[in-house]
């Protein structure tokens, strides 16, 4: 009588576990899966202490500034072309051709500052949000070394974790704590 492939798949599984286990347990050499039982783990909810972190507080408020003066500056040169469109309504023909050369250069120069100023936002905003997401690598690797963490996770990549090992409050003190001792630097 011939075996089922599911049973003898089954069967195969376990003997190599069998084997593995007990070629463990007999080996002078360590084995990790005994070691296993000696990894001290946890978890960093990183998006969470991006948003906390007070250095990405302090350095959106600056650049949410700038791009403030940015759009002041884009409405006065805005302001300025529908003032030329108004005044060409009321020249001559000849003259009209002449200003609206001028008008639309003068557009075409808005839009090239206009989407100039906006890929420097983003440009900036990325520069930061890396700087900041770099910042925080080091300091959950400094966390995770100085408390004897084996392995620290995203929450991201975790499908369950028990709050027990939930890094993120630690994490984040610790990122605020040395922020404002630095005097705010980086900003």
């Amino acid at each position: 009588m011939k075996t089922p492939v599911r049973l003898n798949t089954w069967m195969m599984s376990w003997s190599i576990r069998a084997l593995l286990v007990g070629t463990c347990l007999l080996s002078p050499v360590s084995c990790p899966v005994l070691k296993a039982a000696e990894l001290k783990i946890g978890y960093v909810n990183l998006v969470r202490v991006f948003e906390e972190y007070q250095r990405t507080k302090d350095t959106e408020q600056v650049l949410e500034q700038r791009g403030k003066q940015k759009l002041s500056e884009l409405e006065g040169r805005l302001g300025e072309l529908k003032k030329m469109r108004q005044n060409l309504e009321l020249l001559n023909d000849q003259a009209k051709e002449a200003k609206s050369k001028e008008l639309e250069e003068k557009s075409d120069e808005f839009q090239r500052l206009k989407t100039k100023s906006e890929r420097e936002s983003v440009r900036d905003r990325n520069q930061v949000a890396k700087q900041i997401f770099d910042e925080i690598d080091g300091a959950v690797t400094a966390y995770a070394r100085a408390n004897g963490f084996s392995l620290v996770l995203d929450q991201r990549s975790l499908i369950v974790g028990d709050d027990v090992y939930d890094l993120t409050d630690e994490v984040l003190k610790s990122l605020n704590d040395r922020y404002a001792a630095g005097g705010k630097k980086g900003s």
